[in-house]
């Protein structure tokens, strides 16, 4: 009976010692999913954002041919998003701060 312990013991600790190690890339596998879902909806805001900005380009045009292709006020009326520019801008600056306490 005690010879059984002695086998015990060892297969207890080896199988554990897989199911960390699954259980850590189980959890680095839904980090990185995770990422890939936020990234996704990021891209489908940016193509919304997208089609509204052609929508606006294809209206001005329509409306008035001749002032889009001559440039006169036409693009004055294009909106222009800033915050994505400064989310951007963000984005970077927080990256570089980031590469700086990694090192």
């Amino acid at each position: 009976m005690s010879g059984l312990i002695w086998i015990l013991i060892p297969l207890v600790v080896i199988i554990g010692g897989y199911l960390i190690d699954y259980q850590k890339n189980k959890l680095k596998w839904q980090a990185a999913n995770s990422r890939v879902d936020e990234e996704v909806e990021e891209l489908r805001k940016l193509t919304l954002q997208m089609k509204k900005r052609i929508e606006n380009l294809e209206a001005i045009a329509a409306s008035e041919p001749s002032e889009f292709r001559s440039g006169n006020e036409a693009h004055e009326r294009i909106e222009i998003d800033d915050v994505d520019d400064l989310k951007k801008e963000n984005e970077k600056n927080v990256a570089k701060m980031a590469k700086s306490k990694g090192n």
